[in-house]
């Protein structure tokens, strides 16, 4: 059986969408008899202390590798010592790791796979200077990866300018089972919001609607699930102390999966008013539990969701639009949200990770079959 190494900047203890795609990844292969492996970055990008060299989560073995640099671009040239006696090298997401094993992969000649998750595309910041990389530096490096995974419709798109369709596969993030067995109990007018805290997924905008949500629903409270990487809570904490809602928004930080089921299982509606992601996987999360979301008509969120019948598609920009759509959801009867819900845990199936992982064994297959 094969020997996969994922390459991630960032794992565990971090706690992030690529962070437990890759985690759940690993361990769905390791189940069908694969052995895995996680090369990571020494230190998370919000704490300075290095972490230990060696490690285990839940069984797989983690290295970490010191670096310079930081979330926009980083060196972590060690990260070679650990390439060669694979079968496969599996990385995630276009950053150092791609551009650098790709360039040496004439020395640890170990098939390269690149899962795409977005690209760098998540914020608006030097974005003249994305779209040169992306197009120079990052499609010579994509010319030794044997497949691209891309990893939402919106990322193939972005990526058939430079990766032949021959290498190019999409292939969504999967959610686990126990998602889909979450038993709603709906704890009324909860709204949550789930992921990193960061500018690009514009909490703020919900916090400036919860004044107005609440003269409507006046039991309205919102709930924000995830990590603050980028230092933001403060800041919307002081947000909803000015707009006087401040004793009806909580920020719980991050929550262990059982502790996300449970809060998802509670929720009226989930809120994902984000302006850009690679591939929604908070969103897809709620939806297996049965819960409605509302969310940006981003393209990544399109593909999830058919508005109106298995969630609501609103522009968050026009707080008009937003506002009448909590309301409405907020106010619809019980049964008619169960019924949302049930729809959105059908459109949900698809991505399974059991119906993910086929998908990306046959990957694995044809590399090796390539070379």
């Amino acid at each position: 059986m094969m020997n996969v190494l994922h390459v991630v900047r960032q794992f565990h203890p971090s706690v992030g969408g690529i962070e437990r795609t890759v985690l759940a990844l690993c361990t769905q292969l390791r189940r069908r008899g694969y052995e895995c492996e996680v090369v990571t970055l020494n230190r998370l990008w919000n704490d300075p202390r290095p972490l230990p060299p060696t490690d285990s989560v839940d069984g797989l073995p983690v290295s970490r590798v010191p670096f310079v640099g930081g979330r926009r671009y980083f060196l972590a040239p060690g990260v070679l010592r650990r390439a060669a006696g694979h079968s496969i090298i599996h990385i995630h997401a276009i950053d150092f790791f791609v551009d650098f094993l790709a360039a040496t992969r004439w020395r640890h000649r170990t098939p390269l796979v690149v899962s795409t998750h977005g690209g760098f595309f998540h914020t608006a910041w030097a974005m003249a200077a994305k779209r040169i990389y992306h197009h120079t530096i990052t499609r010579l490096a994509l010319t030794q990866a044997a497949r691209v995974i891309c990893t939402s419709a919106q990322d193939d798109r972005r990526f058939a300018p430079i990766v032949p369709a021959r290498k190019r596969v999409t292939i969504g993030n999967g959610v686990e089972d126990a998602f889909f067995e979450v038993r709603k109990s709906v704890d009324p007018g909860l709204l949550l919001a789930v992921g990193r805290i960061a500018p690009h997924k514009r909490i703020d905008r919900v916090i400036d609607l919860l004044p107005e949500i609440r003269q409507k629903v006046p039991w309205a409270r919102l709930v924000v699930v995830g990590p603050d990487g980028d230092g933001l809570r403060a800041s919307l904490e002081a947000r909803a102390r000015a707009r006087g809602v401040a004793d009806a928004v909580t920020f719980a930080g991050t929550l262990a999966p059982r502790g996300l089921r449970a809060a998802l299982g509670r929720a009226h509606v989930v809120l994902a008013p984000s302006e850009y992601e690679g591939f929604g996987i908070a969103v897809l999360e709620a939806m297996a539990t049965g819960t409605p979301v509302i969310a940006n008509g981003i393209e990544a969120h399109r593909e999830l969701i058919e508005s109106g019948v298995n969630g609501l598609l609103v522009d968050f920009a026009d707080a008009g639009n937003a506002l009448g759509a909590v309301v409405n959801a907020l106010q619809l009867p019980p049964p008619d949200v169960a019924a949302l819900g049930d729809q959105a845990r059908a459109a949900a199936a698809r991505f399974a990770w059991d119906r993910v992982v086929d998908q990306v064994e046959q990957v694995y297959r044809d590399t090796v079959a390539g070379g």
